[in-house]
């Protein structure tokens, strides 16, 4: 009986701790493309995230105030872009499409679904626990980039909400001391020392790009542990929730910024650009 009771333990605990990981890449994730990717293609949900481009904590706001990482107000910023190349266009428009139509008929339809399974607090919470989740990142990055006071900040704010805040599933650092995310990533980090775009690129299932900030999104990929003990269809899983949880809590930022647009998806690359360019400007 003692051992059966043993191995029962041992069983549950081993489950537990899968479980803990799948939460925590299901925090990373998307977070890792937080930054790089606009809403357009796979739209609203690329913080971490691809998906998470508006707001690295899922919300249109955060107390009235937009976030670093918030490029809805600066997407015509003043300063004067150098357009992206373009040589795939084809290529890029026909995955534009593929996103357009992955978005309307799967993302939308299922974050209704997830909108009236979870209260808003709750999803809003799960996206403020993946951007604590990205503060290693960031830290990083913005070493390299010199920013040693912002690296840090992120520092702080991984511990106090990582502690206070439950797994950053509350922002204490920011509700309490004002202390705020500084957006970095390892594209953000390759402007920052001269490296251009490349080209543009959209990829499938996630979005704009560029060769620039393609190369920085695996970088960052392969500096979380996560990703090392999670089996791919897992990780597929846990990217299409996230995915979802963003839409749900954003469920007209993609159809307001594509109603507008003569040409959506030139709309998107000259926003994606802009808003990378200003990106990396503002912290140089």
């Amino acid at each position: 009986m003692h051992i059966f009771i043993t191995r029962a333990t041992g069983f549950i605990i081993y489950h537990v701790i899968r479980l803990l990981l799948c939460i925590l890449f299901l925090i990373q994730t998307v977070c890792v493309h937080a930054g790089q990717i606009s809403p357009p293609q796979v739209p609203p949900v690329e913080s971490g995230s691809a998906f998470q481009e508006f707001n690295p904590e899922v919300v249109e706001e955060k107390d009235g105030e937009r976030s670093d990482e918030d490029w809805g107000e600066d997407l015509f910023f003043e300063e004067e872009v150098e357009p992206i190349a373009d040589p795939i266009e084809p290529f890029n428009r026909a995955m534009f499409q593929v996103n357009d139509k992955l978005y309307y008929y799967f993302l939308k339809p299922a974050s209704k679904v997830f909108s009236f399974v979870l209260p808003k607090d709750l999803r809003v919470a799960l996206g403020r626990a993946m951007n604590n989740s990205e503060a290693p990142i960031r830290f990083t990055n913005c070493l390299l980039q010199g920013r040693f006071k912002d690296g840090g900040t992120e520092i702080t704010r991984l511990v106090i909400n990582t502690t206070f805040g439950l797994g950053g599933l509350f922002d204490p650092a920011r509700d309490w001391w004002n202390i705020r995310t500084k957006e970095a990533d390892f594209g953000q980090t390759m402007g920052h020392y001269g490296a251009g775009h490349g080209f543009y690129l959209v990829l499938p299932f996630i979005g704009p790009s560029s060769a620039r900030d393609g190369i920085g999104t695996f970088i960052g990929y392969l500096t979380l542990p996560q990703n090392y003990f999670i089996t791919f269809p897992e990780k597929l899983t846990i990217f299409s929730v996230d995915a979802v949880n963003y839409v749900s809590v954003n469920p007209e930022e993609y159809d307001d910024l594509k109603r507008d647009a003569f040409d959506p998806y030139i709309f998107f690359r000259d926003a994606y650009t802009q808003h990378r360019a200003e990106l990396i400007r503002k912290y140089k």
